[in-house]
């Protein structure tokens, strides 16, 4: 469902659905929005640029036809846009957003991973325990197969876990607090095989228990994976990146450290997506440079507020 200011265009930039303060911000009138925000493209270079996803990744309109001035930010993916509009000095209303930033992830994360893979790797590893009975009633021939039986039972429980991440980062359990290190870890060892594929080097300093934090842990794994995949993006072939939980004063500190590199103008967004939800987590947003390296931080605390 699409609220708060959204709108989601197709690829030939025709409004498929709308809600009523999207068309109240740019005076749409319901049932006409594809042709009358293409007439307001016609006379706004700036939108029409936008619209055609070119030049940044928003652009502010002004006052019309009684609607007020505001800003129009631009979430693009291989099936269309999404767009959120914003009255003039209104906060970025980041759940919207970040549900656009999770889908655009986790659709690059499925890619590499099997359709409803845990029914038949549950099956194969039964078999497979049949099989090394029927097998060990023949001591030679027990012998010999040994050790192909144990690496194929090594390589079902490493398919196993990897299902397990996905499953922990893209739908982990609503609770008061959560293991923070558990779920950077989970979230950064789900960009293994596209690290190796660039050619970066991926490391996590984060384990289960070590980091504790209060809040939503399903925001947070969204966070997580719109900056560990903006900083893959910027992260050059031989480069590192380097994801840490910490804690401290009363605070999670979830960050990742990436040597710079051209940043992926596509994910400008991202940051400002983190920024916004921070505070409304009660944490905020970090983000430093020194020398090639870059980091960012999600900072959290580690208990509700009373």
């Amino acid at each position: 469902m699409i609220s708060e200011g959204s709108a989601f265009l197709d690829r030939s930039g025709r409004v498929l659905a709308a809600d009523a303060e999207f068309r109240a911000l740019l005076g749409l009138p319901a049932g006409d929005e594809s042709a009358a925000l293409q007439r307001r493209a016609g006379t706004d270079a700036a939108l029409s640029a936008f619209l055609l996803g070119e030049g940044p990744q928003s652009v502010r309109l002004a006052a019309l036809n009684g609607s007020p001035p505001c800003e129009l930010c631009r979430v693009g993916s291989d099936a269309g846009l999404l767009l959120r509009a914003s009255a003039i000095g209104a906060a970025l209303a980041a759940p919207a957003v970040e549900y656009a930033m999770q889908a655009i992830v986790l659709v690059r994360l499925a890619g590499s991973l099997a359709h409803e893979v845990k029914n038949p790797l549950n099956a194969m590893a039964l078999q497979l325990a049949l099989l090394g009975e029927k097998i060990g009633a023949s001591e030679p021939l027990a012998s010999t197969c040994a050790g192909n039986l144990g690496s194929l039972k090594l390589q079902i429980g490493r398919i196993d876990e990897v299902v397990r991440r996905y499953l922990d980062v893209a739908d982990p359990a609503p609770s008061g607090d959560f293991d923070a290190g558990s779920l950077l870890a989970d979230a950064a060892n789900l960009f293994g095989h596209e690290a190796r594929r660039r050619h970066v080097a991926l490391a996590c300093q984060a384990g289960p228990g070590a980091v504790h934090a209060a809040g939503d842990p399903g925001r947070v794994a969204r966070l997580l994976l719109g900056l560990l995949w903006s900083s893959l993006s910027s992260t050059p072939g031989g480069g590192h990146l380097f994801a840490r939980a910490t804690s401290s004063a009363g605070e999670a500190v979830l960050s990742v450290e990436h040597t710079r590199g051209p940043p992926d103008p596509t994910l400008g967004w991202v940051a400002d997506v983190v920024a916004a939800a921070a505070p409304e987590m009660n944490g905020r947003f970090e983000e430093s440079s020194e020398g090639d390296t870059v980091r960012v931080a999600l900072v959290l605390p580690k208990e509700r507020p009373l």
